[in-house]
Parts: C-alpha cells; structure tokens; sequence
C-alpha cells in the first residue's frame, strides 16, 4: 500500500479523484486502488524558540550570545492531532511506501521532510513533481515519480536557510536591541530592503530642487542645444522668447525610423506581482494569496515560480491552450490564430527554467466561465491570460519620426512615435497614444507665432511603490559592484519569488515602514535602526554572499555543515565587535504595536498584536505570568477552515465576544460556508488552560 502525503486538505482530494481513492477512512483520509492519500496542514513544526531550549533565554542578555542550540523541531500550536495522525499512517504497517506530495517547491520540501524526521518515519520516500493540479498533470507526474535523494540538496539548501535565518535573527536582534533602546528586528534579507528604502528617503531629504524653463512651439518642439533641452534661468528662456517670436521657423530635418517593441515575457510570480500592484493595486501578499487559490482551483499553473519562459516540450500545446481563451478574449484570441503564434525564444527557453515554468492558464481554463470566483481572483485570471495572449502576439511597430526647427539660428525639436502595427499593444489599445498629425516637409517655412515659456522644477527620486520596490529586490544586482555577487543574483534577484510579500509585510509589521495607498516609505523608527547598525548588517552584498552560499548547497558544491559554521564564525565576529563598541540609545521603548486590539476578556488587561517569525500574534499585556490570553493569526481553527484570523476579526472577537466570518471552507466537502465564532476555553495536550474557539451557523445550517 502506498501513502501519498499531500499539503493540504484541498489537494489530497484533487490528488484521491485521479488515483481513484474514494473510500473515507475514519481518520479522515481517502483510500483505494492501492493508495491512502492524507495531507498535512502546511507547517505542522518549527524550530525551537531560544526559550524553549533553556527558560533562561526568556530574558534577553548579552551574557548569553551567540545562542547556538542544537536544533530541534516542536509542533506549530494545535498540529499535534495532525501530526500524531500523520504518523499512525506513515509508520503503519500497511504501508510500503510514502509518495511525497506536497508543494513542488524548496518550501514544499521542508514541508514535507521535516514533519517525515520529526515523526521518525524510515519509509522510502517518492517526489511527485508537478507544476499543475490538473488531471492530466497529477497522472503525468504519478507516471514518473522520482527517488526523494533527487531532492536532497534542495532540502539541505532549505533547511540551511532556515537554521541561518534563525541564528542571524535571534542573536542579532538580542544584541542590537539591548544597545538600540527599543527592539531592533533583523533580518537577513529584511534589514537589507528595508536599507533600500531609507536610502531613499535620504535621497529625498536631500535633493535640492532647481527650476528650469523650456522654450516651446505650439506644435510641441522644444528649444536644445548640444548640452541641455532646458535653461536653469528665466532670463536665457526670455531671450531666446523675444528673439524667435514671430521669426521664420524653417523645418531644417525630418528623420524617420522604423521601429519595433518587444511583446512582454510571460509572468512570473514577481512579475504578476508588480502588474497587480501597479493596475489592480494589490499588494504582492494579496497576489500571491489570489494565486495560490486559482492555482488549487486548477485554473493557473504553479505560482511561486522565478520563471518567465517555457520548456520546449509545451511549445505543441500553446494552439489549443489559446484556443480555449476565446471565452475571454474572442476578437483577441481570433486575431492571434489567425496571424499565427510567434512561439520563439521570448517563449521557450530551457535554460531559463528552473523547478516550475512561468504562469499561464492549465488546460482546465474553460471550467472559469462556470465557476463562481471572487473579484481578485476574476482580475488576477484576466491579467495572466492577457500577458499570454501579449506574450504570443507579433511585435508592435512604429515610426520613430524626428523634427528639428531652426528659428534665428536656434534649434527646437520635436520626437513623435507614430504606431504602424500594434501587434501585442492591440489588447490594450488605450495605452497607445496617437500624436497629432504634423503636416510639413523639410525645408518647410512657417512663423513662430504662438511660441512660449514653460517652468518647472527637478523632482526627487520617487518613494517606492511596492511594484517598484520588488522590481529593486529582482533587479538586485544593479546595486552590487562585485562581479561574481552581481553575476549570481542577476538571475534571482533579493529574496525569493515565495518569500518577498512576506518580507515586506513583515517591515510594515514590525513598524518600519508604512503603506499609503501604493506607496511605501521607512519611518522614523525605521530610519533610526538602518542608522545604528553597521553597514554590514545591511547591505545587500551581505545577502548575496549568503545567497551564493546557500546555492553551492543546492548545487552539491558546498555542504551544509560549511556554510552554517561561516555563518555562525560571522555572527560570532559581529557580537565580539559590538561588544567593545560604545553605543548610545537612539530609540524610546515601545510596544510591538502603539494601539491595542482591544481588551483581554480574562483579566481586562490590553490586548497587543506583534509579529515572529512572519506569524501576527495577539497577546494579552499580562500574559504570560499572570494572564493565558495568547492566540496567533494562524490558529488551527482558522486555517483548517481555509481562513486566518485577521485583526479586524480579533477586534470584533474582543469588543462582541463573536464575529462572523464569511467564506469558512469545508475540509470535507470544499464547500465555502458563513459562521459565528466566539471564544471558547480549551486545554492542550499537558492540561494547560488556553484560548480556543467555538462557531454556530446562523442559520443552523450550511450554506
């Protein structure tokens, strides 16, 4: 018998449907046709808190760094049930063979092998690798399943991640918090974009604007010589006014150039990213979240892709795939089949391609039409089968069209782009501008009657939006000198396509930086941490290097144990340093956050909300010594049910001891349903008293 071990509930199903195992075990697993396929419920462990090596960590001293553990996995809060059942079925005797099927991805992987080591499990293990959860997808990757060692440097590499993230966070936090005067978050690519972004508030505080006049015809040429289109005084532009005003103007040249414009490449996760934010305005967590779930519902290939090409072998299926687009885009989808598909290296490249291919619609695109999906999720689906359609459709062409006008001996020019054939653009007609017609010839004559000053002044550097800000993070390399750093993350940029929403959610979590609308800019107690640590700590050359290191793992060129003893020799170094540095506090104390939730409805005390570990937490200001009112965002009950418990949630929870909650997924059934949660008291696994939860239907029935 064969186990298969999928992610989530939601897959499991997908997964049994193909294998034809459709018989419910009372663990609540699917059975048949010579497979049980269970699932996890993402992360069901994690490395150990400082404090839970020795209780002695709970208070922070200098005394005590580095903090080097040996380290060891503990059950994410209310897993332990998942994972005992979990490991009654992968050391059953029943079974032969485990098939690995969670996310095909470094994320998956830890998944996956770190609840298989947790439980001790010594079965030989299977990878099922696919890139979509249709059906023709899951039977292709049945039929080829690969030995797990296949994949044994990808884990290595990821849970080396891991280990550093945890030992660059822990000790360095601990240390420049106590010197800072208020906690000092660091992160190993966090602090790094986060100096990214008080770089530029620096470029801003200290730009100094000029103002500049432009000499203009009312046919859009402006005044240049050799150095400058504008002048830096009022009186040079007047000058040149009063000089050429009702003069001759004779059309001295007209050049013209055939051009053309790439289509875009395919998305992929960054790149959709930075299209949501910059059309829909969504952020990237928002994005990914969409993806994630139109990924599940079969509709888009895997999400969390560095890809924005394809492999040769799906060049045959592109016809058809487009084909079942018509639904979406009829005019469009008949144009391009009737020009033909322009599938060449833009499209498919080997060589580009990694674990997962860019994003395009499965083969299952056409259920969409049928299907009630949520507004994101409509909008999220038009831009992916948009860019396909872009990505396939002819170049678009224009006339780089140049005037140049000589009046009294000074020059004015004029640049026109006139469009010849749209191509890729005709999806989106709008975003071509059409110029107004100039009807002239060289050595054309006219007076300069209706001639004018413009003024304005130089702009600083935009703050970052988060589509540019996560273009800065793929784009890395531009800001790196060393040729070898450079050269690696040009490929792959600041972070991973997985990981950059969390890192910028986590900056605004932590308070050092803030949102408004699309932009996003340090505060002031962002700025004060980038200014006392040392460059070290922040620059992105520092990630990189460990980047490059963590991809020598994954290579097979390094080993862990290497790369994990640098790491710590450096951490080792910072800590020695700093503790013979003076330092001088910069930061008052302050809460993890400035406002309270609301009140603890145990003991009445305030009710805060902080982030660890890229995990919101909502505690009680009491707890834990004298109050037991701590619940994180991502509690069981809530993400059984295919939902986090948000803040504004916990307001509600707080100020009216319940709060409905729309769109509750069954783990049955996939059925979406409305309930009333409210608090309930329960007991963990050693009898201790915590906050639980309790729903009722409105309705006293599901929806």
């Amino acid at each position: 018998m064969k186990l298969v071990v999928a992610e989530k509930p939601s897959v499991m199903r997908d997964i049994a449907a193909v294998l034809g195992a459709a018989q419910k075990t009372a663990d609540g697993a699917l059975c048949g046709n010579g497979y049980i396929v269970t699932s996890a419920r993402g992360h069901l462990v994690r490395l150990k808190q400082p404090d839970e090596y020795n209780e002695g960590y709970k208070k922070w001293s200098l005394s005590d760094l580095p903090i080097m553990p040996d380290f060891q996995f503990v059950p994410i809060e209310n897993a332990v049930s998942v994972l005992k059942t979990l490991a009654r079925q992968m050391n059953s005797s029943k079974i032969d063979e485990i098939i690995e099927a969670t996310d095909a991805g470094r994320e998956g992987e830890c998944i996956f092998r770190y609840i298989y080591d947790y439980i001790g499990c010594t079965k030989p293990v299977r990878r099922l690798w696919i890139s979509s959860m249709t059906e023709a997808s899951i039977r292709s990757g049945f039929a080829d399943l690969k030995p797990a060692s296949e994949y044994d440097n990808l884990y290595s590499a990821g849970f080396t991640r891991s280990k550093i993230d945890w030992l660059w966070g822990i000790n360095l936090t601990r240390l420049y918090t106590s010197y800072f005067g208020a906690k000092c978050s660091i992160g190993r690519v966090r602090t790094a974009v986060l100096n990214m972004l008080v770089q530029r508030e620096n470029e801003i505080s200290n730009f100094v604007k000029r103002h500049f006049y432009k000499v203009k015809l009312s046919n859009g040429a402006e005044w240049f010589d050799d150095d400058s289109d504008c002048l830096f005084e009022r009186i040079a532009a007047e000058r040149i006014l009063e000089m050429c005003k009702g003069q001759p103007a004779t059309v001295k040249s007209i050049i013209s150039k055939s051009k053309k414009e790439n289509r875009p490449l395919l998305f992929s996760l960054t790149s959709l990213q930075i299209a949501a934010n910059d059309e829909l305005g969504f952020s990237a967590a928002r994005t990914l979240s969409v993806m994630q779930s139109l990924y599940e519902k079969k509709l888009l290939t895997y999400p969390r892709t560095d890809s924005s090409y394809l492999t040769d072998d799906m060049a045959e299926i592109l016809p058809g795939r487009v084909e079942m687009l018509r639904a979406f885009e009829e005019k469009a989808v008949n144009v391009l089949l009737s020009n033909g598909l322009n599938i060449d290296g833009r499209i498919i490249n080997n060589a580009k391609v990694s674990d997962h291919h860019a994003i395009i619609p499965t083969e299952n695109i056409g259920n969409a039409v049928n299907m009630e999906l949520t507004s994101d999720e409509k909008q999220i689906l038009h831009l992916v089968i948009r860019r396909v359609l872009e990505a396939l459709s002819a170049q678009y062409e224009y006339m780089d069209i140049e005037y140049v006008f000589d009046i009294c001996g000074e020059t004015f020019k004029l640049k026109q782009k006139k469009p010849v054939n749209l191509g890729w653009k005709a999806l989106c007609p709008d975003d071509v501008e059409i110029p107004p017609e100039i009807n002239c010839s060289e050595n054309d004559t006219f007076y300069a009657e209706d001639i004018f000053v413009t003024e304005g002044e130089t702009k600083p550097p935009k703050r970052y939006t988060e589509s540019s800000l996560l273009k800065a993070m793929e784009n890395i390399d531009r800001r790196i000198e060393d040729k070898e750093l450079s050269g690696y993350v040009s490929e792959r940029g600041l972070g991973t396509p997985a990981t950059r929403a969390a890192i910028i959610e986590k900056i605004l979590a932590d308070g050092y930086a803030e949102r408004k609308n699309k932009v996003i800019s340090a505060t002031e107690m962002g700025i004060k941490m980038i200014n006392f640590v040392p460059p070290e700590i922040k620059s992105v050359e520092m990630t990189a290097a460990m980047e490059l290191q963590l991809a020598a793992i994954e290579n097979g060129t390094a080993s862990a144990d290497e790369v994990i003893s640098s790491i710590t020799e450096k951490i080792k170094a910072i800590i020695e340093a700093e503790k013979h540095r003076a330092h001088t506090p910069v930061a008052e104390p302050r809460t993890a956050q400035k406002n309270p939730v609301g009140k603890c409805p145990k003991c009445g005390g305030n009710v805060y909300k902080f982030v660890r570990d890229n995990t919101g937490i909502f505690y009680c200001e009491k707890a834990p010594k004298d109050c037991i009112f701590c619940v994180y965002e991502d509690d069981y009950f809530f993400t059984s049910k295919g939902k986090k418990l948000t803040e504004p949630m916990m307001k509600n929870l707080l100020l009216q001891g319940e709060v409905k909650v729309s769109g509750f997924k069954s783990e049955k059934t996939g059925n979406t349903y409305n309930a009333v949660v409210s608090f309930a008291d329960r007991t963990d696994k050693n009898g201790n008293a915590k906050i639980g939860f309790t729903m009722r239907f409105e309705d006293k029935k599901k929806k």
